[in-house]
């Protein structure tokens, strides 16, 4: 019988309270650690000025105040507007538009709005037509009115605002150009002038001829003693909503050689390498470049740290990042170096305490937890208190603590927080063998969405496993299978299921098609290329299959362990060693003291492989980990 690490689908690592955190396919124990690591840019670091007015929404490319007619600027031209007689025709056709605005008909209401201000030179009548065709996200018709009112009132500063952001909302970057020099030859902040004009542009069509715009807009700052970095850095950010690599990597290298000591500009030109390096944001495939991206930012981050040690900002901004990357033993290093340089700071002890909760280490996570809510503040425990309370919950349950973990999670109170806390309710209550409580548990929890379905189903069969329903529990996988076929978590779910049931065949096929939906899902490659070490066949294509695991998740302690496994399987019983130590370093679960304990036992050291194998048996019960307990009795090891 090999590992139960693969037995419980990924899905439900998304529950902040798993049925059992020793018998993970692998993914981060919660999702605090992916949350620490969302976000490489803290805040109030993320722009060089803030904006205070952005002519476009950058959902639809219109300009701003194309949400509500009424946001037009409301300004009129000086003077008086033009003397109009309201002849019969005139009053039917604005009645006429006016109604057909309202039903719906923007095309007819704009029609007979502008003939009637074309007819009258009315701006206010310009003005109008403007704003149908806006409140209709009619670009070019938008276009025509504003030109229109902006020609009948040519002073009018409401009249320019709304047609000089119309030409750049339709890409006619030549004719808009000459207003641009204008006004940033007049503007007293040419540097927030281009700051919002990038803002504008990112969300305008023909976005490299947009760049262009505003590279030629921006020469005389670049070199600027004062605003030359934060003008190369929005010039960078334009660069890279253009999809222009060259120009991003030549515009953030420029950034930071003019500001080479300040943290500021390190960790924006970390983000902006992070981001891409000149790809789209609207590309969602994963971009060329993107891993030399990651390696810049990184090397940015690092190579700052080695000159300015005591910069903290940068140094979260880098644990952070490495945490990103799966580099956990890495970001642990940095966090702890946070907390040693500021043992008040709440933040490092929280990362810390995900990080330790992470690799099974119930005993520190506790410690850090506790040392977190002794410094943090109520602003600050406000913000992660529900994740704080699910985190507590996977500590107790790990410790078989099951009543405290079933406490910590009534305790959460958002809504949608509450919801998964129902379910991982119900999981716990599970491991407990209270299997009809948890069965009306988690039916009396709603599933609304798709996503909140699938958990539920995976949730089911980890209940029908923890009854000894194995059979009950495939079939269920794959009916859901039925209905939502190309999701991962429930392929990876069934393959499992199939695995537990001894059907290996059907276990290889769902992974493979997993692998080929999802070629990022490193758990798919481990899972397969593990059951294959274990049982001691096909170890080349073991092989290839746990490199490509551990290419994707390097950190990740289940995978280090099947590599070890598999290191032993071939013969390579000093490598398997520290294959396997750091994979117990990583993850402290009894598969991988298993494993340890008969490489140690292999090699003759019988005193380290007893006493592992013991303390993992205290540590964990029968029912954790067939591996270590069928390991325990065939080296007749016995307390």
């Amino acid at each position: 019988m090999r590992s139960n690490r693969n037995s419980q689908p990924p899905g439900l690592e998304m529950l902040p309270v798993p049925r059992n955190p020793s018998r993970r396919s692998g993914k981060l124990a919660s999702g605090t650690v992916a949350l620490l690591s969302a976000s490489l840019i803290l805040g109030g670091c993320a722009t060089t000025h803030s904006v205070s007015h952005q002519p476009f929404a950058p959902d639809s490319g219109m300009p701003h105040y194309a949400k509500r007619s009424t946001s037009v600027p409301a300004t009129t031209a000086p003077g008086a507007p033009p003397n109009v007689a309201l002849t019969s025709g005139l009053l039917y056709r604005l009645i006429f538009a006016e109604i057909a605005a309202q039903r719906g008909e923007p095309e007819a209401a704009f029609a007979a709005m502008m003939k009637s201000a074309r007819d009258t030179h009315d701006p206010r009548l310009a003005r109008r037509a403007t704003e149908i065709a806006i409140d209709a996200r009619d670009a070019g018709r938008a276009l025509q009115g504003a030109a229109l009112w902006h020609t009948v009132a040519p002073r009018d500063p409401g009249a320019l605002q709304a047609y000089v952001s119309l030409l750049l909302a339709n890409g006619r970057y030549r004719t808009v150009r000459p207003y641009l020099e204008q006004d940033l030859a007049q503007t007293p902040d040419p540097v927030a002038f281009l700051d919002q004009l990038q803002t504008v542009l990112a969300h305008a069509p023909e976005r490299k001829r947009g760049f262009a715009l505003l590279d030629g807009l921006a020469q005389p700052y670049y070199h600027d003693p004062i605003r030359g970095f934060p003008t190369q850095v929005i010039a960078a950010r334009a660069a890279r909503a253009a999809g222009d690599r060259a120009a991003t990597l030549e515009h953030a290298q420029a950034a930071l050689a003019l500001r080479p000591d300040s943290a500021l500009a390190t960790i924006l030109v970390a983000q902006i390498w992070l981001n891409g390096g000149g790809t789209s944001p609207d590309d969602n495939r994963r971009p060329d470049g993107a891993d030399d991206g990651r390696s810049q930012a990184i090397a940015t981050l690092s190579g700052f740290l080695v000159k300015h040690p005591e910069s903290a900002r940068v140094r979260e901004a880098y644990a952070r990042l490495l945490l990103g990357e799966g580099r956990l033993e890495e970001a642990r290093a940095q966090f702890q170096e946070l907390a040693h340089m500021d043992p008040q700071n709440p933040e490092p002890l929280f990362a810390l305490g995900a990080l330790a909760l992470e690799a099974e280490r119930y005993g520190a996570a506790r410690e850090y937890f506790r040392r977190y809510l002794a410094a943090a503040g109520p602003s600050e425990l406000g913000h992660n208190e529900d994740l704080l309370y699910t985190d507590m919950s996977q500590v107790a349950e790990g410790e078989r603590r099951y009543g405290e973990a079933i406490s910590w999670l009534r305790k959460v109170r958002g809504a949608k927080q509450r919801a998964v806390a129902s379910v991982s309710e119900a999981l716990v209550l599970g491991r407990m063998g209270r299997i009809a409580e948890a069965t009306r548990k988690l039916d009396a929890v709603s599933a609304p969405t798709p996503a909140d379905q699938v958990q539920h189903l995976l949730a089911q069969a980890e209940l029908l496993r923890d009854g000894h329903h194995d059979q009950e529990a495939y079939r269920l996988l794959r009916r859901a299978l039925k209905r939502y076929p190309g999701d991962p978590d429930l392929l990876y779910g069934a393959a499992m299921a199939a695995e537990q049931i001894n059907r290996v065949d059907v276990m290889e096929k769902l992974l493979r098609r997993l692998m080929t939906l999802h070629p990022d899902y490193a758990h798919a490659y481990n899972a397969l290329g593990y059951t294959f070490a274990d049982r001691n066949i096909r170890l080349h294509e073991a092989a290839r299959l746990i490199d490509r695991a551990l290419a994707l998740a390097p950190d990740d302690g289940f995978i280090v362990d099947s590599k070890g496994w598999l290191q032993f399987r071939q013969g390579n019983l000093q490598a398997a060693r520290q294959t396997l130590l750091r994979a117990y370093r990583l993850k402290e679960d009894p598969d991988v003291a298993a494993h340890l304990g008969e490489v140690l036992w292999t090699l003759g050291d019988h005193q380290g492989a007893r006493a592992l194998l013991l303390q993992a048996q205290r540590r964990n019960t029968e029912s954790d980990s067939d591996t270590l307990q069928e390991t325990l009795r065939r080296l007749h090891i016995k307390p």
